[in-house]
């Protein structure tokens, strides 16, 4: 529970009820902390007061379902959504997903009232028949908690990055989305280079099938590798200035950067000459489990991605402000909790 700004301990609060149709009621079985929970916890989003139950990523149980859920029933496995859009209203096909009602079931964007998170060992979940995705056997619960948020995120860097088979591929910033974007990246890149200044993070990348380098070798690395050019496409996943700037260096002339890393720098000082003269292509990406998490489901369920090697901490609900206090110093690159 959100206490104050930068305070978070765990209460014992009353167990969620049914209030409405279409809801249900999801015993949590794992539960991460995402690094849009940082926001909340050091009071940058609006309407998350002291009190407020955190978490978006979570997956568990249906334990009970109101009048009108039809694809759900007690005992179903499923994973949060975090958003209840079907991607098809006129904001969503625009790219304004923030303008969407029901883009962020737990408020994140601002738009959709908040609810009660999933950092908790019981959460009421509205609309579920939209808001819940049932689970496969073969999906563990770790691993589905990546589905609700950064999977989709990462892959969504990759695609619209436009990364093709055989690309030399930079992903810029190794933080948990950047290592998704390094592990959906792995399959069709034909050299694949993760930089970051945390060496834990480093080698995470490097497990997931990426050559590690530290910052101040990147330049140097991708003109060895690139015979001068450049790479195809970088993935910005810092969500730093400098970062960025890095980005727009290592790319080859028509190349593309794909940005993931959040940035809400109103002045960003854009290199024009430099986008000019080399045509490049920036694209800026937030990710969409609605459309995408459908297929990244059948590739866990298939074994052919597996997030979890970057659970760098796993620890029980009730150490929750020891899980916050590491994920935000970086000594924790991805935290999972158990209630």
């Amino acid at each position: 529970m959100l206490r104050a700004p930068g305070d978070v301990g765990v209460d014992e609060v009353a167990d969620p009820q049914v209030q409405q149709p279409g809801d249900a009621i999801v015993r949590v079985r794992a539960t991460a902390i995402c690094g849009a929970d940082l926001f909340p916890f050091h009071g940058m989003t609006p309407g998350f007061e002291p009190g407020t139950i955190l978490g978006h990523e979570f997956a568990g149980e249906v334990v009970e379902i109101g009048p009108g859920v039809t694809s759900l029933r007690p005992g179903m496995r499923v994973v949060n959504a975090s958003m209840i859009s079907d991607g098809t209203c006129p904001s969503c096909l625009a790219g304004r997903v923030t303008q969407c009602e029901g883009r962020s079931l737990f408020g994140y964007s601002g738009v959709y009232p908040r609810l009660d998170g999933g950092q908790a060992e019981l959460v009421r979940v509205p609309q579920a028949d939209r808001a819940l995705r049932p689970l496969p056997d073969e999906v563990s619960d770790e691993a589905a908690t990546f589905l609700a948020d950064i999977l989709p995120t990462g892959y969504g860097a990759v695609v619209r990055g436009g990364v093709k088979e055989g690309d030399t591929v930079v992903v810029v910033g190794c933080g948990p989305v950047g290592l998704m974007s390094v592990l959906c990246a792995a399959a069709p890149a034909g050299r694949l280079i993760a930089v970051d200044v945390v060496p834990a993070r480093r080698d995470l990348a490097a497990q997931l099938g990426a050559e590690d380098v530290e910052p101040e070798r990147a330049l140097d690395v991708v003109t060895e590798a690139t015979g001068g050019l450049g790479a195809d496409v970088v993935i910005e996943a810092a969500g730093s200035p400098g970062g960025l700037d890095a980005s727009l260096r290592l790319v080859r002339g028509r190349g593309t950067v794909s940005v993931v890393g959040a940035h809400f720098e109103p002045d960003y000082p854009l290199d024009n000459a430099l986008m000019f003269e080399r045509e490049l292509t920036l694209r800026f990406s937030i990710g969409d489990p609605t459309a995408d998490a459908g297929l990244l489901l059948e590739k866990l369920a298939r074994g052919e991605l597996d997030p979890t090697p970057v659970v760098t901490h796993r620890m029980p609900l009730a150490d929750a402000a020891e899980a916050y206090r590491l994920f935000d110093s970086r000594e924790a690159t991805k935290v999972v909790m158990t209630p």
